[in-house]
């Protein structure tokens, strides 16, 4: 049996601080290192298609102001693309390109090196308990609505 918390809200926190750790571990680890910001909102963008900057915003708990800069950044990079709202002419929608796509998936890339001499590391077990665990997550995600 694992030790921990088995509250619902206290295996929330929990798992909030570790995977957030475990993300900014993995982000400065990383070998071919992309601004943390960046990497978040062109992963937003893979997950969820084209969205208005305001959006991106919101789900990025952001400012109007930074989801535009970091758009900016990422369009002036070939990370992202401006397009037409088809449901209002007068909006944009920002999506990832194919070049972001190709970044993104480097950044991973990057990042799951870093973390290979750990995870080798663990004991077999540990290995299929974390795989289990990644796959329960998968299904939490997967059961989500953006609110």
């Amino acid at each position: 049996m694992v030790d921990g918390p088995h509250d619902g809200e206290e295996l929330g926190v929990a798992l909030l601080v570790s995977a957030a750790r475990f993300t900014r571990w993995a982000g400065r680890a990383a070998d071919a290192p992309m601004p943390q910001a960046l990497w978040r909102a062109l992963s937003q963008l893979e997950e969820l298609g084209p969205l208005r900057v305001s959006t991106l915003a919101a789900l990025d708990r952001t400012s109007q102001p930074t989801a535009t800069a970091l758009v900016a950044r990422l369009v002036e990079r070939g990370w992202a693309e401006r397009e037409p709202d088809p449901e209002d002419g007068r909006a944009v929608l920002v999506g990832v390109s194919e070049a972001g796509l190709r970044r993104l998936a480097e950044q991973r890339r990057a990042a799951a090196r870093a973390l290979a001499p750990g995870l080798g590391a663990l004991t077999p077990s540990e290995r299929a308990d974390l795989a289990r665990g990644v796959a329960v997550l998968d299904r939490l995600v997967a059961g989500e609505t953006p609110g």
